[in-house]
Order: structure tokens, then sequence, then C-alpha cells
């Protein structure tokens, strides 16, 4: 168990950070639109899910998703826990991918992509609300830098 979380934590991380550092290379291009990649993660959350259900189905929890403290009932459990986490994990990376497609098609300067990017691997919505907020109030703002 413990192996499959670090490897949900070390899967997605190279993207994101080719997605922060490496806008423009083709793999990240290519990486960042790929069904193989957000596949993966797609299974990688499969795969903790049937595990959290197996673990409450041998009766180290009696959750169900019909009920908030059926939810917290399987999310207690270690199983459950990496569940969770791989959900959040392969969500946040599409999301993170699209926030990237996004920031190439409008020529988001680096200031909005990176910090959005950030936030959404570190907090999944929060750096979706931030890279809209510039979307809907901040596009016409630019830097110098920008402007290069």
């Amino acid at each position: 168990m413990n192996r499959f979380f670090s490897y949900l934590n070390l899967f997605p991380m190279p993207l994101w950070m080719a997605m922060m550092f490496a806008p423009r290379h083709p793999l990240t291009e290519r990486a960042s639109r790929s069904s193989v990649v957000f596949g993966i993660a797609a299974i990688n959350y499969v795969i903790g899910l049937a595990l959290a259900l197996r673990a409450g189905r041998n009766g180290d929890a009696q959750g169900s998703f019909t009920s908030l403290d059926g939810i917290r009932a399987l999310m207690s459990t270690r199983q459950g826990t990496l569940a969770a986490w791989a959900h959040m994990l392969a969500l946040d990376l599409f999301t993170g991918a699209w926030i990237y497609r996004q920031c190439h098609r409008l020529d988001a300067p680096t200031w909005v992509r990176v910090p959005a990017l950030f936030a959404t691997l570190m907090a999944g919505p929060a750096g979706l609300l931030y890279f809209l907020g510039w979307r809907v109030f901040g596009r016409g703002i630019t830097t110098m830098d920008d402007q290069e």
C-alpha cells in the first residue's frame, strides 16, 4: 500500500513539471493531451477504489456512497484514503492539463500559468479559480517581460 501511495505521488510529477517549466516542448504538448496519461491516472483511481471496497467488504469499514457517515467510514481506512487521494490526483492532473492548454491557447503569461498550475497541484480547485479569475478579470494585464 505504501509503494502504491509513493507511485501515485510520483506518476504525475513529470507532466506537472513540464507544464510549468517546459511549456513549449513538444513532449509537454503531447503529454498534456494524452489519453494514455489520463487513462493511467483513472486506472490508478479504480485500483484504489477496488482496494477500498474490498476492505469494506472484509469488515474494515461499513461504508457506502449514500450517506456522509458511509463515506466517512470508507475514507477512514487506509485503502479509502488511498482511493480518495488517487481520485484527487487524477482530477487535479486533468484540470491542470486543461489549464496548461488554455494558457497556451490564450498566450497567458508565466505569472498566470505557473501559479495556477502549482495551486492546482497543491489544492486543486484553488488553482482553477486563480486561472478562471485571470481569464475573466485579468486578461488585459501584462508586464514588460510578457511583451518580449
